[in-house]
């Protein structure tokens, strides 16, 4: 049982939460490594819904971007702390993505991209067109920090262990799903649905939980963004973000365990070594994406599972060696 739990992704997890801190030091790099962990999160959320069961969403940022929003707002108006901000706003993204799952899942295809483009145009409208509400093209400002008592989380260290901590979990969370008996009828259905209904499960059903559970895996990502970036504005709604957001599930690898991981990664560390190319930036960063997508279609997680097996092979090959002689 413990050697099932403590498995190589989770042990490297534990391994870069225990190491990361005295490595990075005092560097500006705890800001990228932290929003690289809030984005984990929302990315995990999209996993299961288009990596494992095959959901086609483009709007995964109105989630994420809600989330964030409802938390800033009811903290900053309602003088509430951003925990219990977060977990109310994660209620009320996963009532909204409930109610619209109905409708929503009915399509497919194109048309469910569609669906979930017009989700996030929706939401990108009336989140820049709010005026105080929302603050706004300007967005919201002078957003409360995560505090618990007197204790404030306004250091690198203690920002660190909240987001990652949580990544862990989340993780953990997403792992158990994928192999529990929902998960195996998750992937069923991205399989082929009438073959799944004829062996009883319930397609309609299974798509309206997972959709509700990875938008609200996106609100808790946009609740972590707002009071640890302190400001938000409509960017994080955009289609632009959502496409950011897929581009991080496809580089990391669609329906694997530790994809959203190495995705995110890839996707926020691989500007930081382009910027140094100044005016081919741009360039660098496509042409990077482009490889990976074509050449890796099953992402980092793909290649990654390619070298374990090799050298499992290998290794069978020489204890069969050793026996023989």
């Amino acid at each position: 049982m413990i050697k099932k739990f403590f498995t190589w992704d989770f042990n490297l997890l534990l391994l870069f939460i225990l190491v990361a801190p005295f490595i990075l030091g005092e560097s500006y790099f705890f800001d990228t490594i932290n929003i690289i962990g809030i984005y984990i999160i929302a990315v995990i959320g999209l996993n299961l819904i288009l990596g494992v069961a095959g959901l086609i969403s483009m709007g995964h940022a109105a989630f994420f971007g809600l989330g964030a929003y409802f938390s800033a707002y009811i903290s900053i108006n309602l003088h509430m702390n951003p925990f219990f901000s977060v977990l109310i706003s994660c209620a009320l993204v996963a009532l909204i993505a409930f109610l619209l799952s109905f409708p929503l899942l009915r399509l497919s295809g194109y048309f469910l991209a569609l669906g979930t483009i017009a989700i996030g145009v929706i939401a990108y409208t009336l989140v820049n067109g709010g005026g105080d509400l929302t603050g706004g093209p300007s967005g919201l400002v002078a957003i409360p920090e995560f505090s618990i008592g007197n204790f404030s989380f306004n250091s690198n260290n203690g920002n660190f262990y909240l987001i990652w901590i949580t990544v862990l979990l989340v993780f953990l969370l997403s792992k158990n799903l994928m192999n529990s008996k929902e998960g195996r009828a998750m992937k069923a259905i991205h399989s082929d649905e009438n073959a799944a209904a004829t062996f009883g499960i319930d397609v309609f059903g299974t798509k309206i939980k997972i959709f509700t559970l990875g938008s609200t895996l996106g609100a808790l990502a946009g609740g972590y963004y707002a009071h640890y970036m302190l400001f938000i504005s409509p960017e994080i709604i955009s289609l632009n973000a959502s496409i950011d957001i897929l581009i991080m599930s496809f580089l990391g690898g669609l329906g694997s365990f530790m994809g959203p991981v190495f995705g995110a990664f890839l996707f926020q560390v691989i500007p930081q070594i382009s910027a140094m190319a100044q005016e081919y930036e741009t360039l660098i960063q496509g042409v990077i994406f482009l490889l990976v997508i074509i050449f890796f279609t099953g992402g980092v997680q793909s290649v990654i599972d390619r070298c374990i097996s090799l050298f499992k092979h290998k290794k069978g090959n020489k204890n069969t060696h050793n026996v023989q002689v």
